[in-house]
C-alpha cells in the first residue's frame, strides 16, 4: 500500500475465531473508503491465525502480524496503535461489530470539530452472543466543555461500561496517552487523560454494536481474578487485590504528573477525585436504602388498635 490512509483500525485478538470474519467483515463494509486494517495476533491457539492470514491475502488493506509469544492484552492494544499509520485511529475488538456507517460518521465529526476535538465515537448498542438486540446502552461520554477539569470530572461521574474508546481518535493525542494499561479499569484511566487532552464528541447514531457474551475479556473487568491475570499477564503474575482502588490512584499520578503547566494538571486530578468519591458516596447511600426498603425495621409492641 504505498498510500498512507487517513485511517487505521487496529484489531488485537487472540483466540477471536468464532466472531473474527463477522467483525472484519464489518470493518471492511465501511463506507469511509481511506482507511487501513491492522490486526494483530497474540499467539493465539485456535484458526485465528489462519483467518487473519486469508483476509490479509485477499484485501491490501489488511496488514496481518503475529506475536511470537502472548504479550498481555494491554500489550496487544498498544501494539496495533504502534503499527498505525493513519492520522486518525480506531481500536476494534473481534467480537463487536461496527455498522456501516460507523467510521464515516466519527471522521466527520472530527473534522466538523477542529484540533480541540481528540476522539468521537457513536451511541452503542448491546447485542447477545447470537447477535441478537438486547438493548440501547447510554455512554454519556460527550464532554464538549471548555475546561479541562470539567470534562475529566464527567469521566469521574458518569463512566460504567466503557466504549468511547472504541470511537475514532486522532492518534497523536492517543500516543500521547498510556492506552490501556496491566490493571483493572485502566480504560477509565485512558478516558480521563483523553478527556484531559480535549474535547469528546458522541456521534448522534447508534452504530457500535457492543457483544455482551460469557467468553468476552472486557478489558478483564467481568472476570474473576485469576481470569483478569491471564488477560493482563498471561506469562504470570497477579493483579491487585483491591483493583478499584489501585485504578483511582493510577489515574489520580497519570494526571497529577501529565504534561502541562501545574495549575491545570491539579485541578484536572483534583476533580476526577472529588467527582469519584461524590459517585461512590451515592452509591453506598442507594445500597443501604435499598437494604432498608428489602428489610424494613420491625415494628415495636405496643399501641392502640
Amino acid at each position: 500500500m504505498p498510500d498512507t490512509p487517513r485511517v487505521t483500525i487496529g484489531v488485537p485478538v487472540y483466540n477471536a475465531e468464532r466472531y473474527l470474519i463477522g467483525c472484519l467483515d464489518a470493518l471492511l463494509a465501511q463506507d469511509y473508503p481511506d482507511f487501513e486494517v491492522v490486526i494483530s495476533d497474540n499467539a493465539s491457539t485456535d484458526r485465528t491465525w489462519e483467518i487473519c492470514q486469508r483476509y490479509a491475502a485477499i484485501d491490501p488493506r489488511i496488514r496481518a502480524y503475529r506475536n511470537p509469544q502472548n504479550l498481555g492484552g494491554h500489550a496487544n492494544f498498544a501494539r496495533v496503535a504502534e503499527l498505525a499509520r493513519g492520522e486518525l485511529f480506531k481500536w476494534a475488538a473481534y467480537d463487536d461489530v461496527c455498522l456501516p456507517g460507523h467510521l464515516g460518521a466519527c471522521v466527520t465529526a472530527l473534522d466538523a470539530a477542529g484540533p480541540e476535538t481528540v476522539l468521537a465515537y457513536p451511541r452503542t448498542l448491546l447485542i447477545d452472543e447470537e447477535g441478537e438486540t438486547i438493548g440501547p446502552y447510554a455512554d454519556l461520554m460527550d464532554l464538549r466543555h471548555h475546561r479541562p477539569w470539567r470534562r475529566v470530572a464527567a469521566v469521574a461521574s458518569h463512566i460504567s461500561l466503557c466504549h468511547a474508546h472504541f470511537g475514532v481518535f486522532r492518534l497523536a493525542a492517543l500516543r500521547r496517552t498510556g492506552m490501556i494499561r496491566p490493571y483493572l479499569s485502566s480504560d477509565y484511566t485512558l478516558m480521563a487523560e483523553v478527556a484531559a487532552l480535549g474535547e469528546i464528541h458522541e456521534v448522534d447514531q447508534p452504530l457500535f454494536m457492543r457483544r455482551v457474551h460469557g467468553a468476552s475479556t472486557r478489558q478483564a473487568k467481568g472476570s474473576n481474578a485469576a481470569d483478569a491475570s491471564t488477560w493482563f499477564a498471561p506469562q504470570g503474575g497477579r493483579t491487585s487485590g483491591a483493583p478499584r482502588m489501585r485504578m483511582l490512584g493510577e489515574t489520580l499520578r497519570v494526571l497529577a504528573t501529565a504534561k502541562t503547566p501545574a495549575p491545570t494538571r491539579l485541578a484536572n486530578a483534583a476533580a476526577f477525585l472529588g467527582a469519584w468519591s461524590v459517585r461512590r458516596v451515592r452509591v453506598r447511600v442507594g445500597y443501604w436504602r435499598r437494604q432498608l426498603v428489602r428489610h424494613p425495621a420491625p415494628r415495636t409492641a405496643g399501641g392502640s388498635v
